[in-house]
């Protein structure tokens, strides 16, 4: 059985991220971090709760690992332009590392956080956009429940804008 971890640091992943690289040179990745690989368990965890409800068990890591090797040989080159699109899309985000807050609960000047330096992308990332261009592409409708549930700001708007990138892509 190959854990999530083991398959981040994989030959097979590495020529995944090789392959993106070739494809886009100027892209950063910071080196393998082990926060990645509980990271990408929650998202598979979050994507199978907005799917299939409460009362389901966990998706094991050996599922995982085996469900992103299926995508890729089922959709390969409509994966990677998407991956290549969002990791583009992400790049020109005006970054806001507190994100939104309601009105009323907004951060006093002096808590808000500074953006110190950029570092690239997490090599999970391939994974995680694979994980979201199933979603885009096969479940548009639970595109914002799953923003919801993995914590991203303005969940509506921010799925609006992957639907476009992804329309943009699937022609």
């Amino acid at each position: 059985m190959q854990t999530i971890e083991q398959f981040l640091t994989s030959d097979w992943y590495k020529q995944v991220t090789a392959e993106i690289i070739q494809l886009k040179p100027q892209v950063q990745f910071v080196e393998h971090a082990s926060f990645e690989a509980s990271l990408l368990m929650d998202s598979f965890k979050e994507r199978k709760y907005v799917l299939e409800g409460f009362g389901v068990s966990a998706p094991t890591e050996e599922e995982c690992i085996q469900w992103i090797m299926e995508q890729m040989d089922r959709d390969k080159n409509h994966m990677m332009s998407y991956v290549l699109a969002r990791l583009t899309f992400s790049e020109q985000l005006e970054d806001d590392p507190d994100g939104e807050f309601p009105e009323g609960e907004e951060l006093e000047a002096g808590d808000r956080s500074e953006v110190v330096e950029v570092l690239g992308f997490t090599r999970s990332v391939i994974a995680n956009t694979i994980i979201e261009y199933d979603m885009v592409k096969n479940h548009p409708k639970q595109l914002t429940a799953y923003f919801k549930r993995t914590h991203i700001p303005d969940a509506a708007k921010f799925s609006s804008q992957i639907k476009k990138l992804y329309a943009s892509i699937a022609k």
